[in-house]
């Protein structure tokens, strides 16, 4: 079997930036059209979504079909999820909630093949799992390209996360900082403001500390609107991010069904006044 892409990977090292989407509903369909539509990769929540794990497993297989990259967001930062996911065929994990180093080194040891011989925690090994094509890849050289290319991000969330993040962006294995805005923003006290300048500044703050390590950076894109949605899309650039989480299935799903609605009204309420006249 050829080895799977990481299509984030390519953008990134051509120079440009990566965009995709997140998948909150347990379709396999969705995740074919997110692809189908470009999406460089797909975000399978596991966290806030509504699928278990054998259903995250037909997701995936959509993914490779269509060939965009998948990572799971998982629920928490239990490592047997973590490996399970990754042993499904998952190109990386995206892990909520980190807020101190211990945190995310423990975070990066579940999803790390153990390589020094020692008893230190790491994900667990099992040549026949499906991201192993099921016992007909060659050990060595799995464990070896899964890796070089399992990536590691994890979200900061809370605001005791602030103080520890210059900690955090030094644990090695590390692949992106995802900072969280409205998660933020409610533990920041700020009742979900976005645009608040507190919330901004401590937005700017992560994204600096994880630039100045070499990590990238994951916008979380929320603005439905156009005219909102290039402000809040330059505002992450300047901040240097350079992955960008354009958007849920589900909220574009709500908004798509909602304007087709109210044009459907707007066409027949000129029927409705020629049939009373």
């Amino acid at each position: 079997m050829p080895p799977r892409r990481n299509r984030i990977h390519e953008r990134l090292a051509g120079g440009g930036c990566a965009v995709g989407m997140n998948i909150q509903t347990a379709s396999p369909e969705n995740v074919e059209i997110a692809g189908a539509c470009g999406s460089d990769f797909v975000l399978i929540d596991a966290e806030h979504g509504s699928m278990q794990l054998d259903r995250i497993v037909e997701m995936l297989r959509a993914a490779d079909a269509i060939g965009t990259t998948a990572l799971v967001r998982v629920p928490d930062h239990t490592p047997s999820f973590i490996g399970r996911a990754l042993d499904a065929g998952a190109m990386g994990v995206v892990v909520p909630n980190v807020s101190n180093a211990t945190q995310a080194r423990r975070v990066v040891a579940a999803a790390r093949f153990a390589s020094d011989g020692g008893d230190t925690p790491s994900r667990g090994a099992c040549p026949s799992t499906r991201a192993a094509w099921h016992l007909t890849e060659q050990w060595s050289e799995f464990a070896r390209w899964s890796d070089e290319t399992t990536m590691v991000w994890v979200l900061i969330e809370k605001r005791c996360a602030l103080s520890e993040i210059d900690e955090i962006v030094k644990v090695p294995g590390l692949s992106a900082i995802v900072p969280g805005p409205f998660d933020l923003a409610q533990s920041m006290g700020l009742g979900g403001d976005l645009r608040h300048p507190e919330l901004q500044q401590a937005l700017r703050r992560i994204s600096a500390a994880a630039r100045a390590q070499g990590l990238d950076v994951v916008a979380p894109l929320l603005s439905s609107e156009l005219p909102a949605l290039e402000q809040e899309t330059a505002f992450w650039r300047e901040a240097g991010a350079s992955i960008f989480w354009a958007g849920s299935d589900r909220r574009l799903l709500a908004v798509a069904m909602r304007r087709r609605r109210a044009a459907v009204e707007q066409c027949i309420e000129p029927l409705r006044e020629s049939d009373n006249e």
